[in-house]
């Protein structure tokens, strides 16, 4: 298989991994998520960069907002998804494996993205107060932030993406 087609196919099972663990395997509530969801974007960021898992990102939320709806499609929650992608590009891909780029990736996502913009884009939807906001997402953060910091870690320092390259 070609690279191209190579990098098609993986992204295709990394959105549909990505749909699966963000809308069955994990605790959405209207005011949180909580799950693993990022892991697909994330591996794909290390194996592809930022731009490729921007759309990655962007590519899983809309399929899984079209597919299985938990309410009307607001593209902000679209666009903050292809933020976390680019975050973790720049962060992780064709970085030495060190657990500071996994801290960075995992500090910058759940704080500017989920916490501050998510929050921002609910706000939006809701009517709501943005501090009454933070306020209720603070637990997601306090969940998310070691997750997202050990999962990453996990990514970057196993090898994995190194053996998916070949």
């Amino acid at each position: 298989m070609d690279g191209k087609t190579k990098r098609l196919a993986v992204s295709a099972l990394l959105i549909a991994a990505d749909v699966v663990l963000t809308r069955f395997l994990a605790i959405n509530t209207p005011v949180m998520k909580i799950g693993l969801g990022f892991a697909a974007v994330a591996l794909c960021a290390l194996l592809y960069g930022p731009w490729w898992a921007a759309l990655t990102g962007a590519l899983g939320d809309l399929v899984g907002a079209l597919l299985f709806p938990t309410g009307a499609y607001f593209p902000g929650f679209t666009l903050t998804a292809a933020c976390t992608g680019l975050i973790f590009g720049l962060c992780l891909y064709k970085k030495k494996p060190r657990w500071i780029n996994a801290a960075a990736a995992a500090l910058l996502n759940t704080l500017l993205v989920s916490y501050l913009a998510n929050t921002w884009m609910i706000c939006l939807i809701t009517g709501n107060s943005y501090s009454v906001m933070l306020s209720a997402r603070a637990v997601q953060l306090a969940v998310m932030l070691p997750v997202q910091l050990l999962v990453l870690s996990w990514l970057s320092l196993s090898g994995i993406v190194e053996k998916l390259k070949k």
